[in-house]
């Protein structure tokens, strides 16, 4: 485990999503991925979810959308430029609420709040979207809301379109979430 007195280690969610070609297979390279980034590491990831574009969106096709956590040591900023740089090379193009082979957004960091443009922490959406909220909550049940200290699990959930759980990655289709980390 890589730990550094400077910064210290906590646990991060970042939401997965995409709406272009095999939306399964991008998603769970990106998996593989982050896991491979050095100063982090993948702790579970959420059953992928099916969803419909938001209402106001430009997007057509539906969403497959899920949440990792991971550990991290990484300055968030830095953690972020690094998701930039996995959906550029993913082929994402800068069309806002369209179509994207990737989205990776920074949902929450243990701890932290961040409203420094373009880095606000936690995400704004997280309890009005259940495609955000529901996987959040497989990865990491006892998240706190940092600037409220309520759990996020008391939230209320979100109305609006519903999405559907398609399953878990890789081979652990029985367990609602799994982990990368090796014992």
């Amino acid at each position: 485990m890589f730990h550094d007195a400077a910064i210290a280690w906590r646990r991060v969610a970042i939401g997965l999503g995409s709406s272009l070609g095999d939306r399964r297979g991008r998603l769970e390279l990106t998996v593989r991925q982050l896991h491979q980034l050095p100063g982090l590491e993948v702790l579970r990831v959420s059953r992928w979810r099916r969803s419909p574009p938001l209402r106001g969106s430009v997007a057509r096709g539906w969403f497959l959308n899920g949440v990792v956590l991971v550990g991290s040591q990484l300055p968030m900023p830095e953690l972020m430029r690094r998701c930039q740089s996995l959906e550029r090379r993913a082929g994402r193009r800068s069309v806002h609420w369209g179509d994207r082979p990737l989205d990776l957004d920074l949902l929450l960091a243990e701890g932290e709040c961040w409203d420094t443009p373009p880095l606000t922490l936690p995400h704004p959406a997280i309890a009005q979207r259940d495609f955000v909220l529901l996987p959040l909550l497989e990865v990491w049940p006892e998240a706190v809301d940092p600037r409220s200290g309520q759990g996020w699990a008391r939230a209320p959930r979100p109305r609006g379109p519903l999405s559907f759980p398609t399953g878990v990655m890789g081979r652990l289709s029985a367990a609602p979430t799994h982990s990368l980390r090796s014992t």
